[in-house]
């Protein structure tokens, strides 16, 4: 979509999200809760294992989804579309999992949402005063992450933004991803006039070097974080791009020149994502963040310190006691935000607090300490792909996981590397490997269209919420 056209396309559906969220009867209570995470973080197949484990739970074992607070009052379950919203395709991605053979859900892209209705006898819990039955709507709201990395943008001068993501374009990780966006750019005048075609030109180089930080580093700190998206077509006549040069303020450039064409675009894409996130994202309770850990601790130290960069820079848009840009939008409403490692399955079970571990230590102790009551650290598989067993190994019994890797077709047995505790030193990335591999869904079948699939933690993510 156009980055013009993006507040024109996105109006309808802001305005059916907020009437949706504003209308509740007293017998109906609402959870919104929205769930994001940065490329390949699993968001989609979160999404699609929570809402059939809230369908199934009622009849299922209770050993497969323990905590479900109304199991015993469920009278009926649906899955609805969120008026105003473009619907989350629950039941295609199921079956994607479900097929023989089975695949990983197709990613979404967008905004999606899904509403879990539950219908129940009224309990103590829900405090209802008109009838017997309640209503309780889940409704999960399904963005990229991506979305979020501008946040921090709305709290910077234009001039302080480009100085800090031209530091970055000229790191040893970004310099040749950068090479032919930094020699454009060192050519641009501010103060020449306006030239669109050189604008577009050169927009097109900086969006470019933004895909390739994705695409080829699996790095994830980028901003703008739309024109990292490859499903975002971008409007040449919306593009801007760094340019410390140029002055804002007082200092602002004379009208007509290519100084003053950055700002005024630059300053367009601020009211967008302050709107939106002002409409949207100020109206959601519940925050699930999803983090992929184990792929950037694979992928290496500048991919790994990329990743802290980007979390660090999200979570501060719901840091309620220090941020700054609640004095922007509202997202003081926020009251959980459930911070999930993910592919838990990757790792055997005895290195599942490592990782939560890991995750904190990314996170930082500032930001945990500051929201102790109202965020959560937790490992998380959404569909677990492999058992753990052990076996002997020079007689000493052995952690092992069983199941599909990658590529392959047939079940072996994975002794997986130790994951660390806290991030590793600058000097242990080059001696310490990590031996993390990928798996392909497991073969469930049929019979799990009626129970909640396997996974790690998935109910707690769902205490938690709630609690």
């Amino acid at each position: 979509m156009p980055f013009s056209r993006l507040r024109t396309a996105a109006g309808s559906t802001l305005e059916g999200l907020a009437a949706a969220f504003d209308a509740s009867p007293l017998s109906q209570r609402r959870h919104r809760i929205a769930v994001t995470g940065l490329q390949r973080s699993g968001k989609t197949v979160f999404i699609t294992a929570f809402a059939h484990a809230l369908r199934t739970a009622a009849q299922a074992p209770l050993a497969s989804f323990p905590f479900f607070p109304w199991r015993e009052h469920v009278r009926d379950v649906e899955l609805l579309a969120i008026p105003g919203v473009p619907r989350f395709p629950f039941e295609e991605r199921l079956d994607q999992l479900l097929a023989e053979p089975p695949a990983w859900p197709a990613p979404t892209t967008g905004l999606s949402g899904l509403r879990v209705r539950i219908r129940h006898g009224d309990v103590g819990l829900l405090r209802s005063v008109v009838s017997s039955e309640a209503t309780t709507d889940l409704d999960l709201i399904d963005y990229p992450g991506e979305w979020l990395l501008d946040l921090p943008m709305l709290t910077q001068s234009f001039r302080d933004w480009s100085r800090q993501m031209e530091e970055l374009a000229n790191s040893a990780g970004r310099h040749d991803l950068a090479a032919r966006w930094l020699d454009a750019v060192r050519a641009v005048d501010p103060a020449a006039p306006e030239n669109p075609a050189e604008l577009a030109r050169i927009g097109l180089l900086y969006r470019d070097y933004l895909l390739r930080c994705r695409e080829e580093r699996s790095l994830c700190f980028v901003q703008p974080g739309r024109f990292a998206l490859a499903n975002e077509a971008a409007d040449p006549a919306a593009l801007f791009f760094p340019l410390s040069a140029v002055r804002s303020g007082v200092h602002a450039p004379r009208g007509g020149t290519m100084g003053a064409a950055l700002l005024r675009r630059h300053g367009a894409y601020l009211k967008q994502v302050r709107q939106f996130y002002g409409e949207v994202f100020g109206r959601m309770g519940k925050q699930v963040l999803l983090v992929d850990l184990l792929s950037a601790l694979q992928q290496g130290r500048d991919a790994f310190t990329d990743l802290g960069l980007a979390i660090r820079s999200i979570s501060d848009a719901f840091d309620d006691l220090r941020n700054p840009l609640l004095r922007l939008l509202p997202l003081a409403r926020v009251d959980r935000l459930a911070l999930a490692a993910t592919k838990a399955d990757h790792v055997t079970a005895d290195q599942h607090a490592n990782l939560v571990n890991l995750l904190r230590d990314l996170i930082g102790e500032p930001f945990l300490q500051a929201t102790a009551r109202q965020s959560g650290l937790l490992a998380v598989a959404s569909v677990r792909a492999t058992t753990d067993l052990k076996l002997k190994v020079n007689g000493l019994a052995t952690p092992f996981l069983r199941g599909i890797p990658a590529g392959r077709a047939e079940v072996l047995d994975i002794q997986p590397g130790v994951i660390p505790g806290t991030i590793p030193a600058a000097d242990q990335w080059a001696e310490q490997g990590f031996n993390i591999r990928r798996f392909e869904p497991p073969r469930l079948g049929p019979a799990f269209r009626e129970r909640p699939l396997p996974h790690v933690n998935l109910d707690k993510v769902l205490q938690f919420l709630l609690a």
